[in-house]
């Protein structure tokens, strides 16, 4: 069976990995000033962070239904058998269920739409292992069975220095009661439910920092297996932030003697136009025994 996956910018995938698997790309719209992009073909990050610092206005759209049939039906003209579209929260976008309506007016494909409920760099390692899966030679049933579980087995936090671009494109999920109480307040955010969720509020970054590096390692602990990190940011300004994280959970993760694969990279303009382009984050994966 000849197999396409399909994986869209939210999902904050890497160049190296889309080669690696040859996999298709979907992305958003992304607009700047009112001027239209789409992510990751006719906008890269850097083109992105150099852009968004004069602008006035950013936010995004997902492609219309007929792009998304389009995508589909030349899939199929190449020869693919099974399809399966991978989407970051549909709770955070219409893309997801935008994708089941065309499924649904294109009974002659065999499509599967997957959920991850994660967003960035959360459902960037919830689509690298249902790849990595599916490319043992496991059939799409039985990794479908497991995406319950490996989005447990996903952890991921990030911070902002103002929830300002959250409110304003409604993607504040769980958040909300945070609004309108960070003066010299950080917050640090994770995605719960499929949804944005305060996990802590600090004063002051250094506490952030450690706020963000000890959830990491208890989340990740007791579970040595097929372990995955994912650090991300916005501004360049904002990797020493990241960094920072990092560094003090390698200092308490590496005592575990875990082995692990690291994933680096800027976030990509999707989340950014919703979280803020002054973010930084990371994201865990593990398993307790092998799937």
């Amino acid at each position: 069976m000849k197999r396409a996956i399909i994986v869209d910018s939210g999902c904050s995938p890497t160049p190296d990995w889309i080669e690696k698997y040859n996999l298709k790309f979907m992305g958003m719209k992304v607009y700047i000033d009112g001027k239209e992009y789409t992510d990751g073909v006719d906008l890269s990050k850097e083109k992105f962070y150099d852009l968004v610092e004069g602008a006035e206005e950013i936010h995004t759209a997902q492609p219309s239904l007929k792009e998304i049939m389009n995508i589909y039906e030349s899939l199929k003209e190449e020869g693919y058998d099974e399809i399966v579209d991978i989407h970051f929260s549909s709770k955070m976008s219409g893309l997801y269920n935008t994708a089941n309506m065309a499924k649904n007016m294109l009974n002659d494909i065999n499509l599967k739409i997957v959920d991850t409920k994660m967003v960035s760099i959360g459902a960037s390692l919830v689509a690298r292992r249902i790849v990595e899966l599916l490319n043992e030679g496991r059939e799409f049933e039985e990794v479908n069975e497991l995406i319950p579980k490996i989005i447990d087995n996903t952890f991921m936090e990030f911070s902002v220095p103002t929830l300002k671009y959250l409110i304003k494109n409604g993607r504040i999920g769980k958040a909300a009661g945070m609004a309108g109480t960070l003066l010299k307040i950080i917050p640090v955010l994770t995605v719960e439910d499929a949804e944005i969720t305060p996990l802590a509020k600090v004063r002051g970054l250094n506490k952030a920092y450690k706020t963000m590096s000890e959830s990491l390692f208890e989340f990740i602990k007791n579970k040595p297996y097929n372990i995955k990190i994912y650090k991300i940011h916005g501004f360049e300004s904002n990797k020493e932030q990241e960094e920072k994280v990092f560094n003090m959970f390698m200092d308490k993760f590496q005592t575990l003697g875990y082995d692990y694969e690291l994933i680096e990279g800027r976030i990509w303009p999707t989340v950014a136009c919703h979280s803020g382009p002054e973010v930084f984050g990371l994201a865990v994966y593990g398993e307790e025994k092998p799937l």
